[in-house]
């Protein structure tokens, strides 16, 4: 019982780990961290780590910049990344620094709710839902948020799914990251 129950709770860890990672651009979690999760995110996984050694910017770095500039590159590269590594090939890295370049951080709920209006690659949807849905937690906003993240959870991504799993039951979990 002791083992289940901190079982329960490194797998809480690991999913609020991916979570941050793929709503700030964060780390992923290692492989013998995720080893317990089932096949399909592990294979996701597998996937996700070599596209991450390998990725490289498509947005250029602001010259002369100012401290807060340098710190937006570095969010928008960090959001560019997962989503090229979430989404491999399929146009993903035109996409994935579009996205990146126009997304408003101050209000990414509203910026996703635009883009799902008329969302050209539906491939996307499910990222767009994780990160809508947890915006929309963070405002208080938990009908929305809840819709949105069951979407998530279920649009066919398995790494999205954990994080949204992870939000679904713990929608607030995240809502003081930077």
């Amino acid at each position: 019982m002791v083992r289940e129950a901190l079982s329960a709770g490194a797998a809480k860890v690991v999913a609020a780990v991916i979570a941050e990672a793929l709503l700030a651009g964060g780390p992923m979690p290692s492989a013998s961290d995720t080893a317990s999760l089932q096949s399909d995110v592990q294979k996701r996984f597998v996937e996700y780590r070599r596209c991450e050694a390998t990725f490289t910017s498509r947005l250029v770095p602001p010259s002369g910049a100012t401290d807060e500039e340098r710190a937006s590159y570095g969010k928008r590269v960090a959001v560019e990344r997962v989503v090229f590594c979430l989404f491999p090939g399929r146009d993903a890295a035109r996409v994935a620094s579009g996205f990146a370049l126009d997304l408003d951080f101050d209000k990414p709920g509203d910026f996703v709710d635009e883009l799902l209006r008329d969302l050209p690659v539906r491939w996307l949807a499910p990222y767009l839902y994780l990160v809508g849905g947890h915006a929309k937690a963070c405002e208080g906003r938990a009908d929305v948020a809840l819709r949105q993240l069951t979407r998530a959870r279920d649009g066919g991504n398995p790494i999205v799914r954990e994080a949204a799993t992870f939000l679904l039951a713990n929608p607030s979990a995240l809502c003081a990251m930077p």
